[in-house]
């Protein structure tokens, strides 16, 4: 287990997407833009037109993915997750009318009429996504940097 200790936040960012705009892509360049590298995902709920994720295909040693895009309805119940060095890896729960599904968001995931995100900035602590010999992206702190 890594252990990562921040000292605290720094800005809280509300971001409120209006619909046809693009979710994570919107949430990535908003940080780009605010220089902010590393925060964690406070909270976040709306609804979307179109659902781009991925998940698991099975439990061997080196993972795999499979890709979906998916149109909606759907009501984003909520999306959970880090920012690390910029980049947004956050896993969300949504439902369209007739099951509930959970996965990890990606690119392409279009807003229907809302969604609100909340994010907690760590102005202290540098993230990073490292790949492991099984090609697993562990988070782990940029030694050096924070």
């Amino acid at each position: 287990m890594r252990t990562i200790v921040s000292k605290g936040f720094g800005r809280i960012v509300i971001l409120s997407f209006d619909r046809g705009e693009k979710l994570r892509e919107g949430i990535r360049d908003k940080l780009k833009e605010l220089g902010i590298r590393n925060a964690v995902l406070v909270s976040a709920l709306g609804t979307l037109e179109k659902a781009r994720f991925h998940r698991i295909k099975h439990t061997q040693k080196k993972p795999q993915d499979e890709v979906f895009e998916i149109d909606g309805p759907f009501e984003l119940a909520s999306i959970d997750g880090v920012v690390a060095d910029g980049e947004p890896h956050f896993h969300m729960t949504f439902q369209d009318l007739d099951r509930a599904y959970a996965a990890h968001l990606e690119d392409g995931s279009i807003v229907c009429y809302l969604a609100e995100i909340v994010l907690a900035e760590l102005p202290d602590v540098a993230l990073a996504r490292v790949r492991n010999e099984n090609g697993v992206a562990l988070l782990q702190e940029k030694r050096g940097e924070g």
